[in-house]
């Protein structure tokens, strides 16, 4: 059985894994690739990317972070003239009878709740691309960055590039419902 530790700290992710950075001793702006923190792990480090920064004619896409050499997360995501802006409540890893799923799992429950995501946005007629901001609630923020990969692998398969907040929670729904994410798509 895994346990989580506690906190009362927050760390934010405001448009990029800027606080987190401050937290770890990145220096923003240095466009740097990842380097290691005095722990070992890999931690955050913005980097211009210009070519990116356009997603189409009435999105502009500010100042990108790299994490572990990938685009993860925008300071900013502009949509000009939107048509509909959606809001998705909080989500937890859970099945269509409520049930919670893969109680302990980070990697899992990331995998569970980014499918809930996606599936609410599209049924409410948006695209998982028109995502522009993503706040993670988290109750243990080293599991969260140790499979933050696999949040990233989720953005880059459904075209995400969002602005972004990780909030460190003493706790969510129940004991073992490590992650909930809200979402907010703009059209």
């Amino acid at each position: 059985m895994m346990t989580t530790r506690r906190t009362n700290t927050t760390t934010a992710l405001v448009g990029g894994l800027a606080s987190a950075a401050l937290l770890w001793g990145v220096q923003a702006g240095t466009g740097e690739g990842p380097r290691l923190s005095a722990t070992g792990a890999s931690v955050a480090v913005p980097a211009a990317d210009p070519a990116s920064r356009k997603a189409d004619s009435r999105r502009k896409l500010g100042e990108p972070w790299k994490y572990d050499g990938r685009t993860a997360l925008y300071q900013t995501h502009e949509v000009k003239d939107p048509r509909g802006i959606l809001f998705v409540a909080g989500q937890t890893a859970k099945d269509k009878s409520n049930t919670y799923l893969h109680l302990w799992d980070m990697q899992k429950q990331i995998d569970r709740v980014f499918d809930q995501v996606e599936k609410y946005v599209e049924d409410a007629g948006y695209k998982p691309s028109e995502i522009t901001n993503l706040r993670y609630s988290v109750t243990d923020e080293d599991l969260f960055f140790r499979h933050f990969d696999r949040v990233i692998d989720r953005l880059d398969r459904a075209g995400i590039k969002p602005t972004s907040a990780a909030i460190g929670v003493e706790r969510l729904a129940r004991p073992g419902v490590l992650i909930e994410i809200e979402a907010t798509a703009v059209r």
